[in-house]
């Protein structure tokens, strides 16, 4: 197992889902609460189910609630389902050395969405490698002691976005890529780190403080 796969309950892709575990060797697959139900569509069996099942449907519910696979959750509780799905995920990467992709963590729920994206910092915290990836965008986060390394035939979507997650990120060094920040200095507030490309097969990018979002995307 070198992959964990958590399938949560945002807008989900079957055929992007199914891709992603079909093209991963031997994943772990985490089934969230309505992120389930397209598992059962894609007939996948996963490897762990979480969730208060307040979305999914009473016939998930009922189908898994009693299951060995499964940890039910208090719908009255202080972490989203998806997090909770994170920690059990980050236990497992750690004894494993398994990178982490969540599916399904986008979509109608901009409150969610802003939780997702959170708590890519706590896999960067505690040295996971997560992504967030739907059809259109892939989302990572780095910070100084993350390097990241993109080249141009393994690029999600066209466009590369640096957005800074804490109030400013500095250090930014970038080679490769079409525009350069002033300074090397990007503020919370700036739009000047979106829709940068590639112009080179490779592109490297490091910063020296703060957390900094990357996103691959295309439209």
């Amino acid at each position: 197992m070198n992959e964990i796969i958590i399938v949560t309950g945002g807008e989900i892709d079957d055929t992007l889902v199914s891709d992603l575990i079909n093209h991963s060797e031997n994943p772990y697959i985490i089934g969230v609460d309505k992120g389930i139900e397209a598992l059962e569509r894609l007939h996948v069996k996963p490897d762990l189910l979480i969730g208060d099942f307040d979305s999914a449907g009473e016939n998930i519910k009922k189908k898994y609630e009693a299951d060995e696979r499964t940890i039910l959750l208090n719908p009255e509780k202080n972490l989203t389902d998806t997090h909770a799905a994170l920690n059990e995920a980050v236990k497992l990467a750690l004894k494993k050395k398994s990178s982490i992709t969540i599916l399904g963590a986008t979509g109608k729920r901009l409150d969610h969405l802003l939780g997702n994206i959170g708590i890519l910092k706590y896999c960067l915290d505690n040295n996971m490698d997560a992504c967030i990836i739907d059809r259109f965008n892939k989302i990572r986060m780095m910070d100084k002691n993350k390097d990241i390394i993109i080249k141009k035939k393994d690029l999600y979507g066209k466009f590369i976005s640096l957005i800074p997650f804490t109030d400013k990120v500095e250090g930014i060094k970038l080679e490769g890529f079409k525009y350069i920040p002033k300074g090397g200095v990007l503020f919370k507030e700036d739009t000047l780190g979106i829709s940068n490309e590639l112009i080179k097969e490779e592109g490297h990018i490091s910063i020296k403080s703060g957390y900094l979002l990357l996103l691959e995307t295309r439209d």
